[in-house]
């Protein structure tokens, strides 16, 4: 899913990322942060590079969510629209979290 990775700046790629929805809800969550700089997203090649200030996000609170991520990293992986509930309880849930 992480294709290219430097701090400040990450690439995604996965099939869920063609489906508009989905990504206008995680663009949405995303830029409630101040860390965000900018969420910009390719629909034809299903990728969304964030790029983020580094010192603004905060490790602790993100390695002690690696379990729900991973989860919701294989949900993106394997997206077939059959999982598309899930994946959009998933974000609801992050929604909720205090980043």
């Amino acid at each position: 899913m992480i294709t290219s990775f430097f701090p400040g700046r990450v690439r995604l790629r996965a099939p869920v990322f063609k489906e508009a929805d989905l990504v206008e809800k995680a663009q949405a969550i995303l830029k409630k942060s101040d860390a965000i700089k900018r969420v910009e997203h390719n629909p034809v090649t299903g990728s969304v590079l964030i790029e983020y200030y580094p010192a603004k996000v905060p490790m602790e609170k993100l390695s002690s969510m690696q379990n729900f991520f991973m989860h919701l990293a294989r949900e993106a992986e394997h997206f077939d629209g059959t999982n598309r509930e899930q994946i959009l309880s998933m974000l609801d849930e992050l929604e909720t979290l205090e980043l």
